[in-house]
């Protein structure tokens, strides 16, 4: 395009904008890149340029539109705009200014009160009416049964005397085993810490370990994990035994456990729990059962026989 037709495409189109919307699009553009400023304008001085644009609204007749006065800052810097004040902003009344109201029936500073019961008295376990204190204390409404909380009081002397460390002759069906079937001595059972999971309330609290009998009565617990224990034990007992660890067959010492696994029908508990099917049933107590078997059949799989 030749100089002349720039210059008849531009009046055409100056010709049909409004005047206030050219003047707001230059407010719009980028002096330093949309405006051509002389070498002699210096950045910084009272100076500034000022440009005027032909326009005509009726196609004959020009137009002078000056160019809104800004302020020019060093390249790269976006010109400074004032910002515009809002007009007629709706503010919303501050909580704080307004003043609490008591007319609802509400306090202005609400206080709650919670009744406390009363604070128990502290009690000594080491009083010997600590358990008729401890009922009347926590549990006044209930009925007292002193036989029910018996064994949480101290073993009595007399209750010790059947596995006592100065007894010189020892029952067979007082003899205590340990988990792993090995005979506890009164002296050995009176040394073993409580943390070893011996102790029980049976016969004798203080001593740990247990007896054929006390065994043959935890194997008939409703608790597959107390049979498991009582079924285990009894099997290492029970090849113990066999195996003459304890002493020939015709010893007195043997003689009495095998009559204690007799009367407590020992073996015919295990052979009642083994022959179970697997699936029916928990299964951990058929595989004690079956282990114990194996033992007492490896043992020799010997019986007690009257003499």
């Amino acid at each position: 395009m030749s100089s002349e037709d720039i210059d008849n495409a531009r009046r055409e189109i100056m010709s049909g904008l409004d005047s206030s919307l050219i003047e707001r699009l230059l407010k719009r553009a980028n002096i330093e890149e949309d405006l051509d400023v002389p070498n002699t304008f210096r950045l910084g001085t009272s100076e500034r340029p000022s440009h005027q644009i032909a326009a005509s609204t009726d196609g004959n007749a020009g137009q002078n539109l000056p160019i809104p006065e800004m302020r020019l800052s060093r390249p790269g810097h976006k010109p400074e705009i004032p910002p515009r004040e809002p007009d007629n902003i709706l503010q919303a009344p501050s909580i704080d200014s307004q003043p609490v109201s008591t007319e609802s029936g509400y306090p202005a500073s609400p206080s709650f009160h919670f009744p406390r019961p009363p604070t128990p008295p502290s009690l000594d376990p080491e009083d010997p009416d600590f358990l008729s204190k401890l009922h009347s204390t926590y549990f006044p409404s209930l009925p007292s049964d002193p036989n029910a909380l018996s064994w949480m009081r101290p073993p009595s002397p007399s209750e010790n005397d059947a596995y006592s460390p100065t007894l010189s002759n020892v029952h067979p069906s007082a003899v205590r085993f340990d988990f792993r079937g090995r005979l506890l001595p009164p002296r050995l059972a009176s040394q073993v810490p409580a943390t070893k999971g011996l102790h029980h309330h049976g016969t004798a609290p203080e001593a740990a370990g247990y007896t054929i009998p006390e065994l043959a009565h935890l194997s008939r617990s409703s608790f597959p994990s107390q049979r498991c224990i009582a079924y285990q034990t009894l099997g290492r007992v029970l090849y113990r035994v066999g195996t003459g660890v304890f002493g020939p067959d015709d010893h007195e010492l043997c003689q009495g456990l095998w009559k204690c696994i007799e009367q407590g029908r020992v073996l015919d508990t295990l052979t009642a729990e083994a022959a179970r099917d697997a699936n029916s049933g928990n299964r951990s107590c058929w595989a004690t059962a079956t282990e114990a078997l194996w033992l007492w059949r490896k043992s020799g799989g010997r019986k007690w026989k009257a003499t």
